[in-house]
């Protein structure tokens, strides 16, 4: 059992009706729509390079530890990959409110917390690949989700047949409480060794108190609201999906003579546009 880090069943505590917390993309390609079949195989001939996709998360009895990680044994790929239709005339718009109304939905916590959906009936030979995944997920799979080891460079590239998968046994209510319990255990070991050390190094442990409070301080201030702006307001369930579009040669362009990375032009120009607002 892989347990949670703090900052992953973080993303998972503080979600509610309104603050959901996924993640998603829509991708629109050219050329003819693939089938469901089609995209179903190439995804399960990647699932086992992203393994999290066949898992779900599972909580202690009594929530006396983090959550875990366990294969879900009923994982179904037909409940993950999904295919629908933008309605009529489906330029953009429709796109737009397909996106916004798949993103207004919770993941469903009893299954692998990710979402596909192959979007047909986009005008000028295209179609859309909606994706959505829960932020908790990133961690464990190294910040790549399975849209990116999806893609291939080849146009038609050979798909091998998915290795076979077998999900191991889920463990029973009393060894999710067992574990977290016997970690504890072994904190009081762990705090006689660091008042050890607190008594051998007064500087460190100051130090560690001074930092303890900043990252306290700096906590109360993210829970506490700043003023009404167009980035902190009342939010609801529902949401709406918007775009801008640039070339990638003129962020490249903008790039080489200033140094950075893509991400960074980018965030300057967003972060530019919002303080202009």
């Amino acid at each position: 059992m892989d347990s949670l880090s703090l900052q992953d069943a973080s993303f998972l505590d503080v979600e509610d009706d309104v603050s959901h917390m996924h993640f998603g993309g829509a991708g629109i390609y050219e050329g003819p729509v693939p089938s469901r079949d089609e995209l179903v195989r190439g995804v399960e001939s990647k699932l086992h390079l992203v393994p999290r996709y066949r898992q779900k998360v599972r909580y202690p009895p009594l929530h006396v530890g983090r959550p875990v990680w366990i294969d879900d044994r009923h994982f179904n790929i037909d409940y993950h990959v999904r295919r629908t239709a933008l309605a009529s005339p489906g330029g953009e718009d429709e796109l737009r409110a397909l996106v916004g109304r798949i993103m207004s939905q919770q993941l469903d916590r009893a299954k692998p917390l990710w979402e596909m959906w192959i979007t047909e009936g986009l005008g000028g030979g295209r179609w859309a690949l909606v994706s959505k995944v829960h932020h908790c997920m990133v961690d464990g799979v190294s910040a790549t989700d399975l849209l990116s080891v999806m893609l291939d460079r080849d146009r038609e590239p050979e798909r091998p047949p998915a290795p076979p998968w077998t999900p191991t046994r889920e463990p029973s209510p009393g060894k999710l409480i067992v574990a977290p319990l016997a970690r504890r255990l072994a904190t009081p070991v762990e705090a006689l060794a660091a008042a050890g050390r607190a008594i051998r190094g007064p500087r460190n442990t100051a130090e560690l108190a001074l930092q303890t409070a900043t990252g306290a301080a700096a906590m109360r201030s993210l829970l506490h609201l700043g003023p009404r702006s167009s980035l902190n307001g009342p939010i609801g369930p529902h949401r709406r999906w918007d775009w801008a579009t640039a070339q990638l040669s003129e962020v490249k362009a903008v790039r080489e003579p200033l140094g950075g990375t893509v991400n960074d032009v980018v965030l300057a120009a967003i972060s530019g546009g919002f303080a202009s607002c």
